[in-house]
């Protein structure tokens, strides 16, 4: 049950609706009660979580072009139109003949192969999952981060509020550890850090945490630094 000292660290699963119903009807409670300093800042932390998620939304919105879908109209109807006197032996050739031809456009057009492979799941596919499961933790600099993930979308959201910034020359390294060691899952530098910073790690695969490095330059290929912080990521 959060407690009123750790509001803040409940403030990104509250505003992800990422907590239990009693410990979100408890909160409700608390903030009925009255405007605190600790109520101040926990609905500021959940507002800039929310802006910073909408955005996040409207960012990885996209729509097809509207070029594709007469594209592949005609080749259909034009292959369909080749096949329609064959013999009942190579009648069944048609469908697959048509399958074919959508599938080549994919692969010969320029940007088009992109659209029809499976993009990444957006972060409302992955707070709408069945399995969505969500960890919180502090940053020894400052600041927490919260891991919202799903196993089904094998992709996780990563939202981090008041971390400092790393200094000059450095970044934050992100890194998703299993069993065989651990792969990188991104870098921060200072410019990418906000009060509320929001980022999509897709492949988790079986990792079983999310590590923090701070690492010189641009990042390393493997964590040079001491691991700031780490989240575990149940399966």
């Amino acid at each position: 049950m959060t407690e009123p000292n750790d509001l803040i660290t409940a403030a990104t699963p509250y505003a992800l609706h990422a907590l239990p119903d009693d410990e979100r009807d408890q909160i409700d409670r608390w903030l009925s009660a009255g405007a605190t300093e600790q109520t101040l800042s926990f609905t500021q932390e959940v507002r800039a979580t929310r802006e910073t998620m909408a955005t996040l939304a409207a960012s990885t919105a996209t729509e097809p072009p509207a070029r594709l879908r007469p594209r592949l109209l005609k080749i259909v109807a034009r292959d369909a139109q080749r096949t329609s006197g064959a013999t009942n032996i190579n009648r069944w050739r048609a469908p697959l003949v048509a399958v074919a031809a959508a599938t080549a456009i994919g692969l010969a057009a320029a940007g088009i192969g992109t659209i029809l492979r499976p993009p990444p799941p957006t972060a409302q596919q992955v707070f709408s999952a069945s399995d969505v499961r969500t960890v919180t933790g502090a940053i020894p600099t400052g600041g927490t981060a919260t891991v919202v993930y799903s196993r089904q979308q094998n992709t996780a959201v990563l939202v981090m509020n008041n971390v400092a910034p790393p200094q000059p020359g450095t970044v934050y390294q992100m890194w998703l550890i299993d069993d065989r060691g651990q792969k990188s899952a991104g870098t921060m530098d200072a410019q990418a850090v906000a009060p509320s910073t929001t980022a999509i790690i897709p492949r988790l695969d079986d990792s079983t945490s999310l590590a923090f490095t701070v690492e010189s330059g641009r990042g390393s290929a493997t964590p040079t630094g001491p691991v700031i912080a780490q989240l575990p990521l149940g399966q």
